[in-house]
Protein backbone atom coordinates (compact mmCIF):
# COMPACT_ATOMS: atom_id res chain seq x y z
CA UNK A 1 0.00 0.00 0.00
CA UNK A 2 1.39 3.42 -0.94
CA UNK A 3 1.98 6.21 1.55
CA UNK A 4 -1.03 8.25 0.41
CA UNK A 5 -3.41 5.39 1.14
CA UNK A 6 -1.80 4.83 4.53
CA UNK A 7 -2.18 8.50 5.42
CA UNK A 8 -5.85 8.33 4.37
CA UNK A 9 -6.42 5.32 6.61
CA UNK A 10 -4.88 7.24 9.49
CA UNK A 11 -7.08 10.24 8.70
CA UNK A 12 -10.13 7.97 8.93
CA UNK A 13 -8.87 6.67 12.29
CA UNK A 14 -8.33 10.27 13.42
CA UNK A 15 -11.85 11.42 12.56
CA UNK A 16 -13.49 8.27 13.94
CA UNK A 17 -11.74 8.73 17.29
CA UNK A 18 -12.53 12.46 17.19
CA UNK A 19 -16.23 11.71 16.69
CA UNK A 20 -16.20 9.21 19.56
CA UNK A 21 -14.40 11.71 21.79
CA UNK A 22 -17.02 14.38 21.09
CA UNK A 23 -19.84 11.92 21.84
CA UNK A 24 -18.24 11.12 25.20
CA UNK A 25 -17.59 14.81 25.91
CA UNK A 26 -21.31 15.51 25.44
CA UNK A 27 -22.00 13.42 28.56
CA UNK A 28 -20.20 15.89 30.85
CA UNK A 29 -19.99 19.24 29.06
CA UNK A 30 -23.25 20.53 30.56
CA UNK A 31 -22.03 20.08 34.12
CA UNK A 32 -18.55 21.57 33.92
CA UNK A 33 -18.25 24.04 31.06
CA UNK A 34 -16.11 23.96 27.95
CA UNK A 35 -12.86 25.39 29.33
CA UNK A 36 -12.81 23.05 32.32
CA UNK A 37 -13.58 19.97 30.22
CA UNK A 38 -10.83 20.81 27.70
CA UNK A 39 -8.41 21.50 30.57
CA UNK A 40 -9.18 18.13 32.14
CA UNK A 41 -8.79 16.41 28.78
CA UNK A 42 -5.24 17.65 28.32
CA UNK A 43 -4.14 17.28 31.94
CA UNK A 44 -5.27 13.65 31.77
CA UNK A 45 -3.65 13.44 28.32
CA UNK A 46 -0.31 14.18 30.04
CA UNK A 47 -1.04 11.68 32.80
CA UNK A 48 -1.83 8.97 30.23
CA UNK A 49 1.39 9.73 28.39
CA UNK A 50 3.36 9.32 31.61
CA UNK A 51 1.77 5.89 32.08
CA UNK A 52 2.00 4.74 28.46
CA UNK A 53 5.55 5.94 27.82
CA UNK A 54 6.83 4.92 31.24
CA UNK A 55 8.95 6.93 33.69
CA UNK A 56 12.22 6.63 31.74
CA UNK A 57 10.81 7.49 28.33
CA UNK A 58 8.50 10.17 29.72
CA UNK A 59 11.52 12.05 31.10
CA UNK A 60 12.85 12.53 27.54
CA UNK A 61 9.63 13.84 25.96
CA UNK A 62 10.36 17.49 26.74
CA UNK A 63 13.49 17.47 24.58
CA UNK A 64 12.78 19.34 21.36
CA UNK A 65 14.73 21.46 18.90
CA UNK A 66 11.72 23.74 18.38
CA UNK A 67 10.11 24.62 21.74
CA UNK A 68 8.62 27.93 20.59
CA UNK A 69 7.07 26.33 17.51
CA UNK A 70 5.73 23.48 19.66
CA UNK A 71 3.98 25.90 22.02
CA UNK A 72 2.66 27.95 19.10
CA UNK A 73 1.08 24.79 17.69
CA UNK A 74 -0.48 24.02 21.08
CA UNK A 75 -1.98 27.53 21.03
CA UNK A 76 -3.96 26.51 17.94
CA UNK A 77 -5.58 23.76 20.00
CA UNK A 78 -6.54 26.40 22.58
CA UNK A 79 -7.85 28.77 19.93
CA UNK A 80 -10.53 26.37 18.71
CA UNK A 81 -12.57 26.09 21.94
CA UNK A 82 -11.98 29.77 22.75
CA UNK A 83 -13.39 30.82 19.36
CA UNK A 84 -16.33 28.46 19.88
CA UNK A 85 -17.10 29.87 23.34
CA UNK A 86 -16.81 33.48 22.17
CA UNK A 87 -18.96 32.76 19.13
CA UNK A 88 -21.74 31.17 21.17
CA UNK A 89 -21.57 34.01 23.72
CA UNK A 90 -21.89 36.51 20.84
CA UNK A 91 -25.03 34.83 19.56
CA UNK A 92 -23.71 32.72 16.69
CA UNK A 93 -25.71 29.51 16.41
CA UNK A 94 -23.74 26.29 17.02
CA UNK A 95 -24.89 24.84 13.68
CA UNK A 96 -23.47 27.83 11.84
CA UNK A 97 -20.25 27.70 13.85
CA UNK A 98 -19.71 24.09 12.82
CA UNK A 99 -20.72 24.67 9.19
CA UNK A 100 -18.17 27.45 8.73
CA UNK A 101 -15.58 25.47 10.71
CA UNK A 102 -15.77 22.80 8.01
CA UNK A 103 -14.04 25.12 5.62
CA UNK A 104 -10.96 23.87 7.50
CA UNK A 105 -10.00 21.06 5.06
CA UNK A 106 -9.91 23.67 2.29
CA UNK A 107 -7.76 25.85 4.54
CA UNK A 108 -5.42 22.88 5.12
CA UNK A 109 -5.01 22.47 1.36
CA UNK A 110 -4.24 26.17 0.93
CA UNK A 111 -1.80 26.36 3.84
CA UNK A 112 -0.07 23.13 2.82
CA UNK A 113 0.46 24.51 -0.68
CA UNK A 114 1.56 27.93 0.56
CA UNK A 115 3.89 26.96 3.40
CA UNK A 116 4.82 23.30 2.78
CA UNK A 117 4.96 23.63 -1.02
CA UNK A 118 2.69 20.62 -1.47
CA UNK A 119 1.25 20.14 -4.93
CA UNK A 120 -2.52 19.89 -4.59
CA UNK A 121 -4.21 18.40 -7.64
CA UNK A 122 -7.44 19.72 -9.10
CA UNK A 123 -9.06 16.39 -8.23
CA UNK A 124 -8.32 16.91 -4.54
CA UNK A 125 -9.59 20.50 -4.63
CA UNK A 126 -12.80 19.43 -6.40
CA UNK A 127 -13.38 16.60 -3.93
CA UNK A 128 -12.86 18.91 -0.96
CA UNK A 129 -15.18 21.56 -2.39
CA UNK A 130 -17.81 18.89 -3.13
CA UNK A 131 -17.63 17.59 0.44
CA UNK A 132 -17.84 21.15 1.78
CA UNK A 133 -21.00 21.75 -0.27
CA UNK A 134 -22.34 18.51 1.21
CA UNK A 135 -21.72 19.88 4.71
CA UNK A 136 -23.72 23.04 4.04
CA UNK A 137 -26.49 20.97 2.44
CA UNK A 138 -26.52 18.77 5.53
CA UNK A 139 -26.49 21.53 8.15
CA UNK A 140 -28.21 24.46 6.39
CA UNK A 141 -29.97 26.68 5.70
CA UNK A 142 -28.60 29.16 8.21
CA UNK A 143 -29.65 32.59 9.35
CA UNK A 144 -26.55 34.67 8.79
CA UNK A 145 -25.38 36.74 11.76
CA UNK A 146 -23.83 40.19 11.53
CA UNK A 147 -20.86 39.42 9.26
CA UNK A 148 -18.05 40.40 11.73
CA UNK A 149 -19.22 37.53 13.97
CA UNK A 150 -18.01 35.08 11.32
CA UNK A 151 -14.51 35.75 12.68
CA UNK A 152 -15.21 33.15 15.39
CA UNK A 153 -15.99 30.11 13.20
CA UNK A 154 -13.35 31.21 10.71
CA UNK A 155 -10.91 31.46 13.63
CA UNK A 156 -11.78 27.88 14.60
CA UNK A 157 -11.19 26.69 11.04
CA UNK A 158 -7.89 28.57 10.75
CA UNK A 159 -6.64 27.20 14.09
CA UNK A 160 -7.41 23.63 13.05
CA UNK A 161 -5.85 24.11 9.62
CA UNK A 162 -2.70 25.60 11.13
CA UNK A 163 -2.48 22.82 13.73
CA UNK A 164 -2.54 20.15 11.01
CA UNK A 165 0.01 21.90 8.77
CA UNK A 166 2.27 22.68 11.74
CA UNK A 167 2.09 19.00 12.68
CA UNK A 168 3.41 18.18 9.23
CA UNK A 169 6.24 20.66 9.78
CA UNK A 170 7.14 18.85 13.03
CA UNK A 171 7.33 15.42 11.40
CA UNK A 172 11.04 14.95 12.22
CA UNK A 173 10.38 15.40 15.95
CA UNK A 174 9.54 12.36 18.05
CA UNK A 175 5.79 11.69 18.05
CA UNK A 176 5.79 11.52 21.85
CA UNK A 177 7.48 14.91 22.07
CA UNK A 178 4.86 16.48 19.81
CA UNK A 179 2.03 14.98 21.85
CA UNK A 180 3.68 16.04 25.11
CA UNK A 181 3.98 19.69 24.07
CA UNK A 182 0.39 19.75 22.84
CA UNK A 183 -0.82 18.55 26.23
CA UNK A 184 1.55 20.78 28.18
CA UNK A 185 0.80 23.89 26.13
CA UNK A 186 -2.98 23.55 26.28
CA UNK A 187 -2.93 22.80 30.01
CA UNK A 188 -0.75 25.80 30.83
CA UNK A 189 -2.62 28.22 28.57
CA UNK A 190 -6.06 27.24 29.84
CA UNK A 191 -5.18 27.25 33.55
CA UNK A 192 -5.60 31.06 33.93
CA UNK A 193 -8.94 30.80 32.11
CA UNK A 194 -10.46 28.21 34.42
CA UNK A 195 -13.82 29.46 35.67
CA UNK A 196 -14.15 30.85 39.16
CA UNK A 197 -17.16 28.56 39.51
CA UNK A 198 -14.92 25.50 39.44
CA UNK A 199 -16.78 22.21 39.79
CA UNK A 200 -14.75 19.23 41.01
CA UNK A 201 -15.71 16.19 38.90
CA UNK A 202 -17.41 13.27 40.55
CA UNK A 203 -15.68 9.89 40.33
CA UNK A 204 -17.94 8.65 37.46
CA UNK A 205 -17.41 11.88 35.55
CA UNK A 206 -13.66 11.67 36.07
CA UNK A 207 -13.76 8.24 34.43
CA UNK A 208 -15.64 9.76 31.49
CA UNK A 209 -13.07 12.57 31.26
CA UNK A 210 -10.28 9.97 31.28
CA UNK A 211 -12.05 8.26 28.38
CA UNK A 212 -12.22 11.60 26.55
CA UNK A 213 -8.49 12.08 27.11
CA UNK A 214 -7.69 8.55 25.89
CA UNK A 215 -9.75 8.94 22.71
CA UNK A 216 -8.27 12.40 22.13
CA UNK A 217 -4.74 11.09 22.60
CA UNK A 218 -5.43 8.29 20.12
CA UNK A 219 -6.83 10.77 17.61
CA UNK A 220 -3.82 13.08 17.89
CA UNK A 221 -1.46 10.11 17.60
CA UNK A 222 -3.14 9.13 14.31
CA UNK A 223 -2.81 12.74 13.11
CA UNK A 224 0.90 12.76 14.00
CA UNK A 225 1.47 9.54 12.06
CA UNK A 226 -0.43 10.63 8.94
CA UNK A 227 1.48 13.92 8.89
CA UNK A 228 4.76 12.02 9.15
CA UNK A 229 3.93 9.64 6.30
CA UNK A 230 3.19 12.12 3.55
CA UNK A 231 1.69 15.47 2.51
CA UNK A 232 -1.37 16.40 4.55
CA UNK A 233 -3.08 17.54 1.35
CA UNK A 234 -3.41 13.87 0.32
CA UNK A 235 -5.80 13.09 3.16
CA UNK A 236 -7.31 16.49 4.07
CA UNK A 237 -10.64 15.94 2.21
CA UNK A 238 -11.22 12.78 4.25
CA UNK A 239 -11.48 14.94 7.38
CA UNK A 240 -15.09 15.51 6.32
CA UNK A 241 -15.82 11.89 7.26
CA UNK A 242 -15.90 13.04 10.88
CA UNK A 243 -19.45 14.23 10.22
CA UNK A 244 -20.89 10.86 9.09
CA UNK A 245 -19.01 9.17 11.95
CA UNK A 246 -20.49 11.61 14.48
CA UNK A 247 -24.00 11.32 13.05
CA UNK A 248 -23.71 7.56 12.97
CA UNK A 249 -22.86 7.52 16.68
CA UNK A 250 -25.76 9.86 17.48
CA UNK A 251 -28.14 7.78 15.37
CA UNK A 252 -27.03 4.53 17.06
CA UNK A 253 -27.71 6.14 20.44
CA UNK A 254 -31.13 7.29 19.20
CA UNK A 255 -30.11 10.92 19.62
CA UNK A 256 -30.58 11.84 15.97
CA UNK A 257 -32.98 10.91 13.19
CA UNK A 258 -31.54 11.44 9.70
CA UNK A 259 -33.58 13.42 7.20
CA UNK A 260 -33.43 13.35 3.40
CA UNK A 261 -31.29 16.50 3.45
CA UNK A 262 -28.76 15.01 5.85
CA UNK A 263 -28.61 11.79 3.84
CA UNK A 264 -27.89 13.78 0.68
CA UNK A 265 -25.15 15.71 2.49
CA UNK A 266 -23.55 12.52 3.82
CA UNK A 267 -23.76 10.95 0.36
CA UNK A 268 -21.84 13.92 -1.06
CA UNK A 269 -19.19 13.58 1.65
CA UNK A 270 -18.91 9.83 1.09
CA UNK A 271 -18.64 10.26 -2.67
CA UNK A 272 -15.88 12.86 -2.27
CA UNK A 273 -13.96 10.58 0.10
CA UNK A 274 -14.27 7.63 -2.28
CA UNK A 275 -13.11 9.79 -5.18
CA UNK A 276 -10.00 10.89 -3.27
CA UNK A 277 -9.27 7.31 -2.20
CA UNK A 278 -9.52 5.96 -5.76
CA UNK A 279 -7.33 8.73 -7.18
CA UNK A 280 -4.69 8.62 -4.45
CA UNK A 281 -1.26 9.52 -5.83
CA UNK A 282 1.48 6.96 -5.48
CA UNK A 283 4.19 8.27 -3.21
CA UNK A 284 7.46 6.68 -2.19
CA UNK A 285 8.85 6.82 1.33
CA UNK A 286 10.30 10.17 2.39
CA UNK A 287 14.03 10.74 2.09
CA UNK A 288 15.95 10.71 5.36
CA UNK A 289 17.31 14.14 4.53
CA UNK A 290 13.84 15.71 4.72
CA UNK A 291 14.10 18.27 7.50
CA UNK A 292 10.38 18.60 8.05
CA UNK A 293 10.62 22.32 8.58
CA UNK A 294 9.01 23.41 5.34
CA UNK A 295 8.09 27.05 5.15
CA UNK A 296 6.76 27.50 8.69
CA UNK A 297 10.09 28.09 10.44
Amino acid sequence: MNDSRRSMQLMMAFVALWAAEEALTALVIGRYGLVEVVWWRFVLHLALMAVLWGPRQAATLWRTRRPVFQMARAAMMVGMPICWALGVRSGVKPDLLMSVFWLSPLIILGLAHLFMHERVSRKVWLAAVGACVGVFALTGPHAMPHWPLLVFPLGMAMCFGLYVVMTRSLRTEHVGTNLFYTGLGVSLMLTPLLPQSWVTPSAPDLVVLAGVALLGLGALFALERLAAIGPVSDSAPLAYLQIPFAMGIAWSLEQYDPTLRTLIGMLAIGAAALYVWRHAPRRVAQMASDTGHGGLD
